[in-house]
């Protein structure tokens, strides 16, 4: 009865437990919803006990990848994918100043748009 007191026993069991549990085709709660407001959009991502520092966002060929890892405290060399999802980008969204913040539990990626999406422009019309 003294293991169950000893609280790096627990917390050994319970991320073992949680990366066996993965491994063997277990979920891992993860909510992700799309804003769009009119400079831009906000991906948010909240994935239940995972870090700041599993979280990937990759940008590539116009797809946006949002992943994370779970790594083994025991060997750094084992890690299992939690989640990954892919966002295609628009045309509108400005590739060079996508941010991605972790905050209050939540990784936010934000898109904004180019500013000629942003503000309407007349195009004058030639007369051939």
């Amino acid at each position: 009865m003294n293991l169950i007191n000893n609280n790096d026993f627990l917390k050994n069991v319970a991320q073992h437990l949680n990366l066996f549990n993965t491994v063997a085709g277990g979920i891992s709660e993860t909510n992700v919803t799309v804003a769009k407001y009119k400079k831009g959009a906000v991906i948010e991502v909240w994935a239940a006990s995972v870090t700041p520092e599993s979280f990937k966002v990759m940008v590539h060929n116009n797809q946006l990848t949002i992943y994370a890892l779970l790594h083994s405290q025991d060997n750094p060399e084992l890690t299992v994918p939690m989640f990954n999802r892919v966002f295609v980008i628009p045309p509108q969204v400005n590739i060079s100043n996508i941010e991605a913040v972790y905050q209050d539990g939540k990784l936010q990626v934000r898109l904004p748009y180019h500013s000629a999406a942003i503000r309407p422009k007349e195009i004058e019309i030639k007369q051939l």
